[in-house]
């Protein structure tokens, strides 16, 4: 049912392993609440998830954000990201789930789930249950 689940090994820890120049474009990520990411928040993932996606892009994707077990949006965790960067500290500590056919269908059509801010891996029908919520 869950085609991956990257742990925090699989995450670029420090903003000193992200390109320069898609550093420079963070002011054009988290600019609304759309699911679906624009080019430069796929281009920031792709990077942050880059030693564990397993053939996943997230270019043209919908993908969910849940802080603990709250479902959120994508501009609210790039506000908190940005103000990481600003203030020198690491990213966002977080776990991607790559979802297969059926919890995608079951959750309304995302294409995976970042959850962050959370001490412990949340079972995949509760991150269903919780993106369903709202659609």
């Amino acid at each position: 049912m869950l085609l991956s689940n990257i742990d925090l090994l699989g995450q670029v820890r420090s903003f000193n392993n992200i390109p320069k120049e898609v550093l420079e474009q963070l002011d054009k990520m988290g600019s609304d609440s759309s699911p679906f990411l624009n080019t430069y928040e796929s281009e920031y993932f792709n990077i942050i998830f880059k030693d564990s996606l397993n053939d996943f892009d997230f270019t043209n994707k919908k993908i969910g954000f849940i802080k603990a077990s709250i479902k959120q949006n994508k501009k609210i965790y790039f506000q908190e990201e940005k103000e990481r960067f600003q203030n020198n500290s690491t990213i966002i500590s977080s776990y991607l789930y790559i979802f297969d056919i059926n919890p995608k269908k079951e959750s309304g059509g995302y294409d995976a789930a970042i959850i962050y801010w959370s001490k412990f891996a949340i079972p995949i029908d509760k991150i269903v249950k919780i993106l369903r919520e709202d659609n």
